[in-house]
């Protein structure tokens, strides 16, 4: 089915356009199916659309999206990468830069649900993972680990501090989640969190950079993987809501703080809601009062 065909069907179903050519144009480079999933909150069980409803509304949201996947990507570069030095040199004076090769540095995490901690093979996991790594570092094109190959026979995987620039945000977040709670003690302290809050918010912000990085959807998204809302932060984040992207910007904004002094990430972020101000950001999570709210540090 051509554009025009397809924008004809739309407003059949009662979508309206302000500027026909124009949302031709938006058409032809974004694609209708990566629209699809801004219009569905607009839809009827019919399929028709509700009263009301203009096209560049619903493109209002793909660009306020577009805009805000560079400030996520920005803020969790910073974070993951803190947490790799972290996790790497603290382990790396203890236990020595090929510490990852030792399965007993590793446990089942005390937070596992019971029928979890019973089916899960710690000595499974920590070969696959290490495996993984193997794969990853075999698949590197970086000048060091070609470097390292063409040096040294032995051992036969890099040390840490090279493994840990190259590996994904994904095998980090599960390393940490694994290690035993005294080994990522200092990590934590960094972050100013537990083990176990800080395991599941880099897990989360894993999983909202690989939605930024393959231009998902996140305005209005159900998030399927969800930061932890501890006890004592849960006024923070508008009581144990944790389902909306806010929660995740939350959780970013919290670890900024602790890594990236005068930073104005919180700023950037408040400028691109305000430009945006036709759209109802309590469909991101976002609570009515949350510029006044003391952890985005804003000015009174």
């Amino acid at each position: 089915m051509g554009l025009h065909e397809l924008a004809t069907r739309m407003a059949e179903r009662g979508l309206t356009f302000d500027d026909w050519a124009g949302a031709h144009e938006h058409l032809e480079h974004i694609g209708y199916y990566r629209l699809t999933g801004y219009l569905h909150q607009f839809k009827t069980g019919d399929e028709s659309f509700l009263p009301g409803t203009t096209f560049e509304s619903v493109h209002d949201r793909y660009i306020f999206d577009r805009k805000l996947r560079p400030l996520i990507i920005e803020a969790v570069e910073k974070i993951e990468i803190a947490a790799r030095v972290s996790i790497s040199d603290s382990l790396a004076l203890k236990h020595g830069p090929h510490w990852y090769l030792n399965r007993g540095l590793f446990g089942t995490p005390s937070w596992f649900y019971s029928k979890d901690r019973a089916r899960f093979d710690l000595a499974d996991w920590h070969a696959r993972f290490v495996d993984d790594l193997r794969r990853q570092i075999e698949q590197s094109h970086q000048s060091f680990i070609k470097h390292y190959y063409k040096t040294y026979a032995d051992p036969d995987m890099p040390p840490c501090w090279m493994v840990f620039e190259i590996i994904s945000f994904g095998s980090v977040s599960s390393c940490l989640k694994f290690l035993k709670s005294p080994e990522v003690k200092e990590t934590c302290r960094k972050f100013a969190l537990n083990h176990q809050v800080l395991s599941s918010w880099l897990h989360s912000m894993s999983y909202v950079r690989n939605l930024c990085a393959h231009h998902s959807r996140l305005w209005n998204h159900q998030m399927t993987i969800k930061p932890i809302v501890p006890a004592d932060r849960r006024a923070q984040f508008n009581g144990s809501q944790n389902e909306r992207i806010y929660a995740s910007l939350l959780t970013m904004q919290i670890l900024l703080q602790r890594i990236w002094t005068n930073n104005n990430w919180a700023e950037q972020l408040r400028e691109l809601v305000d430009s945006s101000p036709q759209l109802p950001v309590s469909e991101m999570g976002f609570p009515e009062d949350w510029r006044a709210r003391k952890e985005w540090g804003f000015a009174p």
